[in-house]
């Protein structure tokens, strides 16, 4: 027997110990729950985010702030040899699409001009 038929009757059996879905995978109409909880249920708010809610706009100001902090921190920053070769290339670039697009410019306008004269 390959891996592939025996992969398959064990994916097979796996199937069958589901409960509420049948042989062809498909779900049965006493597995299917509803969507959503509905109207009746409210959502329970933790106490984090009570107290959230609740704070002052300076006191969730203060905490943002010293999110940031703690986030600024994970942040792998590069070194002065990578900012400026990365620069350098930003500037060469620049200067070459500008270049590209001035020779592109003037040779529309010549066209121009030879058309309309």
């Amino acid at each position: 027997m390959s891996k592939l038929q025996k992969k398959k009757i064990s994916t097979e059996k796996k199937k069958r110990k589901e409960p509420g879905v049948d042989a062809n995978g498909a779900a049965s109409a006493a597995a299917v729950k509803p969507a959503s909880p509905g109207p009746a249920v409210k959502a329970k708010q933790t106490s984090a985010e009570a107290g959230a809610a609740s704070a002052s706009p300076i006191a969730r100001a203060a905490e943002f702030f010293r999110e940031v902090k703690v986030e600024l921190k994970k942040v792998t920053w590069p070194t002065r040899k990578q900012t400026t070769g990365t620069t350098i290339v930003v500037i060469v670039f620049v200067f070459v699409v500008a270049a590209f697009l001035g020779l592109f410019d003037y040779s529309l306008s010549k066209l121009v001009q030879v058309v309309l004269t």
